[in-house]
C-alpha cells in the first residue's frame, strides 16, 4: 500500500488527480489544502477530511503531490524531502533547477530515477513536447509556438468570469472580460516584452527535450474556452520533410491521437479532447516558406496537461520502488 498526500486537493487540478488516484487499489490518499481545510471529500469507498497544509510537515506518506502554488511548494516540499518523502510538484518553483528533473514520462521518464523531487511541466509545454519528441531525430532547430489557452488554466475564479460573463468592475481573475474576447497576454510582462508564460514554454521545452540550443519563439493567448489548450506549432527541421512520414510518426506515438483529415472536418478541438489523456494532433502541413512542418495540437490542460502527467510520473516512481523491494 502506498500512502500519497495530495496538496491542493480541492483545486481544479487537485480534484482531477484525486479522482485518478482514488481508482488505484494500492493507494491510500491524504488530502491537504489551505482555503478548503476542514471540508469533506467523497472518495470511492470512504469520505476524507481535507487537512490544513500546516499539518504537512508531520504527514506519513511515500509521496506528496503538490497541485498548489509556488509558495506552498517552496515552503513544504523541502521539509518533506528531508524526511525521505518523494515530492512531485506541479508549480513552476522548481522546474528550471538543474538538479530537479522536469518530466514528461513518454519523453524523458528515465530522469526520475533516484530523485526525490520531480517537477511537473506547464500544461501547454506538455502537449507541445509530446508530438515534437516524435520528430526529435529529424533535428529540430527552431520552434514557433502560438497557444490558445483555456480559461480553466487560470483557476476557479477565471471559469466564473467566463461562465457569468463578468465585465469590468466584477472580474475576479482577469484584467479584461474573457467572455466573447481573446486576451493576448498570459502571465506577467518581462523586460523583453515577452511574458512569464511564454518563457515557461521556451525554457521548459528545451529542458525536457534536451535541446538547449533550440530556437523558440512563443506567443500565448487566453481564449474563451473552459477546458483544453490549443497550440499551433511551426517546427523547423534539419532533415528533409516528408509529411506522410511525419503523420505516421504522430500516429504511432503513445498518448497522441492523429486527427488529420481537414476535408472531412477532422482536426483536434476542445470538444473532442476534453476529459481524455490524449494530445490531438492535426492540420499537419509543410511550411511553404522553408523546411518546417506545421501542426495544431489540443489537450485537456487539467488532465493531460497536469494531473495525468503527474500520475504518470508517480507510476515511474512506483516501478522504481518495486524494483528495490
Amino acid at each position: 500500500m502506498y500512502h500519497i498526500a495530495i496538496v491542493g486537493a480541492t483545486g481544479l487540478v487537485g480534484r482531477k488527480l484525486t479522482d485518478i488516484l482514488d481508482n488505484m487499489p494500492n493507494v491510500r490518499l491524504k488530502l491537504f489544502a489551505n482555503e478548503s481545510a476542514g471540508s469533506v471529500v467523497q472518495l470511492r469507498n470512504r469520505t476524507a477530511v481535507v487537512e490544513s497544509c500546516e499539518n504537512l510537515p508531520s504527514v506519513k506518506a511515500d509521496c506528496a503531490m503538490f497541485m498548489a502554488t509556488d509558495e506552498v511548494a517552496a515552503k513544504y516540499a523541502p521539509k518533506l524531502i528531508r524526511r525521505g518523502i518523494t515530492c512531485i510538484d506541479n508549480s513552476r518553483y522548481f522546474r528550471l533547477r538543474r538538479d530537479v528533473p522536469l518530466v514528461v514520462p513518454s519523453v524523458n521518464g528515465d530522469t526520475v530515477r533516484g530523485k526525490t523531487l520531480i517537477a511537473n511541466p506547464n500544461c501547454s509545454t506538455i502537449q507541445t513536447v509530446i508530438p515534437i519528441n516524435a520528430l526529435k531525430d529529424l533535428g529540430p532547430v527552431r520552434m514557433l509556438a502560438v497557444t490558445y489557452q483555456s480559461v480553466s488554466g487560470a483557476g476557479k475564479d477565471a471559469l466564473t468570469d467566463l461562465e457569468e460573463r463578468r465585465c469590468y468592475g466584477a472580474l475576479k481573475a482577469f484584467r479584461h472580460p474573457i467572455y466573447d474576447n481573446v486576451i493576448p497576454m498570459i502571465g506577467q510582462l518581462r523586460g523583453d516584452g515577452f511574458t512569464t508564460e511564454e518563457r515557461k514554454l521556451t525554457d521548459e521545452s528545451r529542458k525536457i527535450l534536451s535541446l538547449p540550443r533550440l530556437k523558440v519563439n512563443a506567443f500565448c493567448a487566453r481564449v474563451p474556452v473552459s477546458v483544453c489548450h490549443g497550440v499551433f506549432v511551426n517546427l523547423q527541421l534539419k532533415s528533409k520533410i516528408n509529411i506522410a512520414e511525419i503523420r505516421d510518426r504522430f500516429k504511432n506515438t503513445p498518448n497522441v491521437l492523429l486527427l488529420d483529415d481537414a476535408e472531412c472536418g477532422l482536426y483536434p478541438m476542445p470538444l473532442t479532447l476534453k476529459g481524455t489523456k490524449y494530445v490531438g494532433v492535426g492540420r499537419v502541413t509543410k511550411d511553404p516558406t522553408y523546411n518546417a512542418v506545421n501542426f495544431f495540437c489540443v489537450a485537456d490542460n487539467l488532465l493531460r496537461g497536469a494531473a495525468y502527467n503527474a500520475y504518470e510520473i508517480l507510476l515511474c516512481k512506483f516501478r522504481e520502488w518495486e524494483k528495490c523491494l
